[in-house]
C-alpha cells in the first residue's frame, strides 16, 4: 500500500535482480504515492480500491504468463523458487493449484505441515498461507474462481480470503496439491495468528456461517473453549468475545439473506 518507488522488491530477491522475474504489483493507494516502473519486466496498477481480496481479484484479471505465485511485500523468496516451482508442475499435470512451504527467518518451518505431498482436506486448506500457493491461472479464469471480497484484511470479515479461495476451486472441480518443499521466507507470526483478535473471532465466526451454516453456532462454542484454554480469559473477556462471535454469524447471515454472496463451499 501506498508504495512511490521500487526499492521494497530488493530485498525479497537477494540472490538476482528483481527484474529477472515477471511481477505485476497491485499498489493501493491515493494519487499522493503513485508507483511507476522503468522494467519491462515489472507492471504496476495503482488502485484506489481498498481490500486484499479487491487487490488480487484486480491482480487475476491483470496477470500474464500461465503459473501464477502470490507475493506479499515482505516475503524472501529462496534462490531456486521458481525451478522448484515449474518442476513440481511438470510432475502434477493434473493438477490446478501446488500449495508448498514457508520458512521463518529463523530457519524453522512455519506450521506444521504434511509431510508428504498430498491433496489437502478443508482443515488443510485453512492453513496455507497466500505466499504459498501457486495455481495456473487459465484454469482459475475458467472456473470463475476469485477471491470473496467480503474476506480478508481491509474487507468486512478480515481473515480466511485464502481459504475460501482454495475451497471455491476445489468446489468448481479444480484440483489442489500440497508438496513438501519450501519456497518463502517469512516472519514467524501473520495477520492471522492472533486467534483470540476481535478481529478474527469476527471474521471466522462468519466463516464458519458460510461454509456450515446454523452449525456456526456449535463451533462458536468450540472456539469459546479453545481460547479459554489457551489465552485462560476471564468470564468478562469470554463474554465480550462470545458476542463478537455471534454478531459474525449474524452479520454474514444478513449478507447472505440479500443475496450478496453463496454458500457454494
Amino acid at each position: 500500500m501506498k508504495r512511490d518507488n521500487l526499492d521494497f522488491l530488493i530485498p525479497m530477491f537477494p540472490f538476482c535482480h528483481f527484474s529477472n522475474f515477471s511481477i505485476l504489483i497491485i499498489n493501493q493507494t491515493d494519487d499522493e504515492y503513485l508507483l511507476t516502473s522503468e522494467f519491462p519486466t515489472v507492471r504496476v496498477i495503482n488502485s484506489n480500491e481498498i481490500g486484499l481480496s479487491k487487490s488480487r481479484n484486480l491482480g487475476l484479471k491483470n496477470v500474464t504468463g500461465k503459473i501464477i505465485l502470490i507475493a506479499d511485500d515482505d516475503v524472501v523468496f529462496f534462490e531456486n523458487f521458481q525451478e522448484n516451482i515449474i518442476i513440481e508442475y511438470n510432475q502434477n499435470q493434473d493438477f490446478s493449484a501446488i500449495c508448498f512451504q514457508t520458512i521463518t527467518k529463523k530457519g524453522h518451518l512455519y506450521s506444521k505441515y504434511p509431510k508428504e505431498r498430498k491433496k489437502l482436506n478443508s482443515k488443510e486448506l485453512r492453513k496455507v498461507l497466500s505466499i504459498e500457493l501457486t495455481f495456473k491461472i487459465e484454469d482459475v479464469k475458467k472456473e470463475n474462481c476469485l477471491f470473496n471480497e467480503f474476506f480478508g484484511l481491509g474487507g468486512k470479515f478480515q481473515d480466511s480470503e485464502t481459504f475460501f479461495f482454495l475451497k471455491r476451486m476445489v468446489h468448481n472441480g479444480c484440483k489442489v496439491i500440497f508438496i513438501p518443499l519450501p519456497i518463502v521466507i517469512h516472519e514467524a507470526f501473520s495477520s492471522s495468528d492472533d486467534a483470540s483478535s476481535d478481529r478474527v473471532i469476527y471474521a471466522r465466526m462468519a466463516g464458519y456461517c458460510k461454509s456450515h451454516g446454523i452449525f456456526a453456532y456449535f463451533f462458536l462454542f468450540k472456539y469459546m473453549f479453545f481460547l479459554l484454554r489457551k489465552y485462560n480469559l476471564s468470564v468478562p473477556e469470554m463474554k465480550k468475545k462470545f458476542g463478537i462471535g455471534l454478531s459474525g454469524i449474524y452479520d454474514y447471515k444478513l449478507i447472505l439473506n440479500k443475496n450478496l454472496d453463496s454458500r457454494y463451499e
